[in-house]
């Protein structure tokens, strides 16, 4: 379906500039959504990655610390685990990714206390209490990098809205538009050819009639 616009050879170079200009615009949204994509399925492998081993360092001090509770007891370990042994501050800021605004998380001041109040062999706990620490890094890790996944998921997403507005919807109603002014202009310029060859023969007929005379 074209616009309603006066079929004029002004508004035919106006929306054959506005075409050109959405048609730039289309492959630029494009190249956009594959680089993003690219960028996502790249995130997605290291977020992968990231979880694979968050939940192998879990499972370690799990296992290290059921260990430990069978050595040192399990009311100990509840003795131990009310006094916090990891302390940390985590502050929050934005940075870009692709152009896209993201959360960045930033663990700091980490530490790990190593004083539980009792005498039994804490080396097990110890150990357990360090994969625990261990394991909040990559949570910090992968809570930012899946936040950042889905920030970049829904670009995609509204860069994909673009391009079907201007598929869709723009760039054939232009296209339509750049048609329709081009036919009637030329079915103008036909006519009026055909006008003036009609004039051209009416005044060659008239000047051979004063001829004759």
């Amino acid at each position: 379906m074209s616009l309603r616009v006066a079929p004029s050879k002004m508004n035919l170079i106006r929306f054959k500039r506005t075409l050109s200009f959405l048609s730039r615009a289309h492959d630029l949204l494009e190249e956009k959504r594959d680089i993003l994509l690219l960028e996502v399925n790249r995130r997605i492998g290291e977020a992968t990655k990231l979880r694979g081993d968050l939940d192998r360092n879990l499972r370690e001090a799990y296992t290290t610390l059921d260990e430990a509770a069978a050595v040192v007891g399990s009311k100990e370990i509840e003795s131990a685990a009310k006094f916090p042994s990891i302390t940390f501050d985590l502050s929050t800021s934005k940075k870009k990714v692709m152009g896209v605004s993201v959360l960045s998380l930033n663990l700091e001041n980490l530490r790990r206390s190593t004083t539980y109040g009792f005498e039994r062999p804490t080396v097990l706990i110890d150990e357990a209490a360090e994969r625990f620490k261990q394991a909040l890094q990559l949570v910090v890790r992968v809570a930012e990098l899946e936040n950042m996944l889905i920030n970049l998921v829904e670009e995609v997403k509204r860069t994909q809205r673009r391009i079907n507005a201007l598929e869709q919807f723009l760039i054939p109603r232009y296209s339509a538009t750049v048609a329709m002014i081009s036919n009637i202009l030329e079915e103008r310029d036909r006519e009026e050819f055909v006008r003036v060859k009609k004039v051209k023969r009416i005044l060659e007929r008239r000047a051979e009639v004063h001829e004759n005379v």
